[in-house]
């Protein structure tokens, strides 16, 4: 994993300062995503590296299967990455764009696993706390899992708040087992 994102950092890094430069961020996130989804169909991460298909083949299907929704500039991108052997990196340089875009932009994707559906107040709730501990604009994004028994786990950035039933258990088992 940390050998895929030395290769992918200088290509994120790259792309980060063309999208910057041309103040598309927002359209090269979305690019990124669809190209980094195609790469990591297993069928077409079959074929990346195939010694019995050509390099560029596998650049014109990623191309073909893309259509309309990548630009010129995003094509070429396909192109290099192909030729230098590089197509498989590209959900990674996808996941350092949106980190780059995400420091640029000072915002942060919060995810918020629950025990149950969290209201439209308490997501707010969660990202008005969250912004004032991080200092960032916060996206909240939300899932359930009945596992959790109750409460939640927030994972922002590198901060985890683990407030789940499911966690509190575990910690008091460690707890009583010293």
């Amino acid at each position: 994993m940390a050998e895929k994102t030395t290769i992918a950092r200088p290509y994120a890094e790259a792309v980060f300062e063309i999208a910057r430069d041309q103040q598309e961020l927002g359209p090269w996130s979305e690019m990124l995503a669809v190209i980094a989804h195609i790469v990591a169909d297993e069928r077409v991460g079959g074929l990346i590296g195939n010694p019995r298909v050509q390099k560029s083949q596998v650049a014109e299907l990623v191309l073909g299967v893309a259509g309309d929704k990548l630009n010129e500039a995003a094509g070429n991108l396909v192109k290099l990455l192909a030729d230098n052997g590089r197509l498989a990196v590209l959900p990674e340089i996808a996941a350092l764009f949106e980190g780059l875009r995400a420091e640029a932009e000072s915002t942060v994707e919060a995810r918020v696993i629950a025990a149950f559906t969290v209201s439209e107040a308490q997501q707010k709730q969660i990202a008005k706390a969250l912004k004032q501990r991080l200092g960032r604009e916060v996206k909240i994004t939300c899932e359930t899992d009945e596992d959790l028994l109750g409460g939640a786990i927030i994972r922002a950035g590198d901060l985890v708040i683990d407030g789940s039933v499911t966690g509190q258990l575990a910690k008091l088992g460690t707890a009583l087992a010293r």
